[in-house]
């Protein structure tokens, strides 16, 4: 795993933003963050013990001088755990992990973000915008609740549309909707749940799409095999070490 290392990181922040999701602030070694990505991610202990015995991936949302931000959702044992750490404490994170990354090919960037998903793109638009293409975020939710990272959009000044189900924030309806509305030649980065990839595919616009994916991932080396996903060829991938980040065509969701 060469560059991949496993460390005690000092809590910086571990605060609640709304709905289930939480922003964690670490402290980590400036070796590490001379190495982080868009697309990385790093799994992490939710606590000192063994229950749960596993960790938890999150994928890394940005990078402020020596301190890496992640977003999280509670869901279970280990999530709620990991929200009741506390700043100051020591955590252990193996990052970065993740080798199939983003593509910058083309000028102009949709981003295309499902709740908690959308984490997982924030590096990769300050990434473009850096290259100087254009990117356009489109964020959606089940509710306003769900749009928690909508202070970072605008703290950022990316461009940026919102939808919520329910329509208490931004636009009522999918944020799959936006995607009719942008030209064939804007690459589509998307994030998000299987529900909302699954729309994007369907959908068949002819964009060129790229899919960061979410799976359950026990150790994030490629060892326990439980991240596989499907692929077009009939075969299988492993998302930690053979994505995150996959061509849509080449995904079966």
């Amino acid at each position: 795993m060469g560059l991949v290392e496993d460390l005690y990181a000092e809590i910086l922040e571990n605060t609640y933003i709304s709905g289930r999701l939480y922003k964690l602030v670490l402290r980590v070694p400036d070796k590490i963050i001379d190495r982080i990505q868009p697309g990385h991610f790093a799994m992490v202990k939710p606590s000192d013990t063994y229950d749960p015995m596993g960790r938890r991936a999150l994928a890394v949302a940005d990078i402020e001088e020596h301190r890496l931000i992640f977003y999280y959702e509670v869901f279970g044992r280990g999530t709620a755990l990991l929200s009741r750490r506390k700043v100051g404490e020591k955590i252990k994170v193996l990052l970065p992990l993740g080798k199939r990354l983003f593509n910058y090919e083309g000028d102009k960037h949709l981003l295309v973000g499902g709740g908690v998903g959308l984490a997982g793109l924030t590096l990769l638009a300050k990434k473009l915008r850096d290259m100087g293409k254009k990117v356009f975020i489109a964020y959606g939710g089940r509710s306003r609740e769900y749009l928690g990272m909508v202070e970072w959009l605008e703290k950022e000044g990316f461009p940026y549309e919102l939808f919520t189900d329910d329509g208490s924030l931004g636009r009522k309806g999918y944020v799959t909707e936006i995607l009719k509305e942008f030209p064939k030649d804007w690459v589509v980065q998307a994030c998000g749940p299987k529900p909302m990839l699954k729309t994007i595919k369907r959908m068949g616009t002819g964009h060129k799409v790229y899919f960061s994916l979410e799976e359950r991932m026990a150790c994030g080396w490629g060892v326990c095999l439980g991240c596989v996903v499907k692929t077009a060829g009939g075969m299988f991938k492993r998302v930690c070490v053979e994505g995150p980040v996959m061509p849509m065509e080449e995904v079966v969701i």
